[in-house]
């Protein structure tokens, strides 16, 4: 794995495994619906500011506009709106939550091969993030959970929306039929400015319900979430996705659950059992097998074929 690479997943597993603790000193003075919508925004001003300091414009096309809307849909307000139409969603299982957040990798390879792009996720990927989720199950041993539930059944829907709208990125910043590739930063900005239109929608559920109250620690867990989860570091797993692949880059969704439960061990004083240290093992074994490098090919089969050489810059073919 080439050094930028590993840094951009870091920084993604990193900010997004920490984001329970932000969030809640963020939830000492605002409700789930403000959270939302002072988040997004706060994202969305920092990013539109890095757009125009590094020169880059919003696209254009109704279009592009049209798939980027569907991807903010897929990936923000569906999983919100299922919640809202769904009583018992509110209180499903946290850890079979967390099973179905974790099982959106699967989900993404699925629906490559659903549509018939099983070639762009390879067996080492595909297999690592089997073992992956293997861990996750170790992890939280959900076995309890009330699976044939309506919680259950949004909560997959949501799974595959996320493994969707992934995708949707993927082909988004992709040189496809003669289309100009959407950059990262161009992507993550959009999203934050279509985030904001979604979040003021879902407002008058609940947003003005009481004041929200801002304070100096407050103010400062807003800036981390807004500026750097919903911002720089959504720019970093759109970077993996066009380096990398949905799948392979959805892999860091397995390093999110080690990040928050190490953080529970120093912030929180929990004590790890065995079955989560094995369940974090399994885990990490998974990842390291997503990320092992391609074997070359060999030297007398890539001269007689020049095509694959042309193959090899593409994004796809860095998984």
């Amino acid at each position: 794995m080439r050094f930028d690479s590993a840094a951009r997943f870091a920084a993604v597993a990193l900010m997004w495994g920490s984001s329970y603790f932000w969030i809640k000193i963020v939830f000492g003075g605002l409700n789930s619906a403000q959270f939302s919508f002072f988040r997004i925004l706060v994202g969305a001003v920092a990013m539109l500011g890095i757009l125009a300091f590094g020169r880059e414009r919003l696209p254009r096309g109704a279009g592009v506009w049209a798939r980027l809307v569907l991807i903010a849909f897929l990936a923000n307000a569906l999983p919100v709106l299922l919640v809202e139409l769904v009583d018992d969603a509110v209180g499903a299982d946290a850890d079979m939550v967390s099973v179905f957040n974790a099982s959106v990798p699967l989900c993404v390879v699925l629906l490559c091969l659903a549509a018939r792009r099983a070639d762009r996720v390879p067996a080492r990927v595909t297999a690592g993030l089997v073992v992956g989720f293997a861990g996750v199950l170790v992890l939280y041993a959900p076995w309890g959970a009330e699976w044939l539930s309506a919680g259950a059944a949004v909560n997959a829907v949501a799974a595959v929306a996320y493994g969707w709208s992934m995708l949707l990125m993927e082909k988004l910043m992709g040189a496809e039929k003669g289309e100009k590739a959407m950059t990262p930063l161009v992507l993550a900005t959009t999203q934050a400015v279509i985030g904001v239109g979604w979040a003021g929608i879902n407002m008058p559920n609940g947003g003005f319900d009481s004041t929200p109250h801002f304070s100096a620690s407050i103010i400062g867990a807003l800036l981390v979430l807004g500026v750097l989860n919903t911002g720089l570091v959504y720019m970093c797993f759109a970077w993996l996705i066009r380096e990398e692949g949905a799948a392979k880059a959805s892999g860091v969704l397995y390093a999110v659950p080690v990040v928050l439960t190490l953080g529970m061990v120093l912030l929180e004083d929990h004590v790890l059992g065995t079955r989560e240290i094995l369940g974090m093992a399994v885990i990490v074994a998974g990842l390291v097998l997503t990320r092992l490098p391609r074997r070359a090919a060999p030297a007398g089969r890539a001269e007689s074929a020049p095509r694959a050489a042309s193959a090899a810059k593409s994004p796809a073919a860095a998984r």
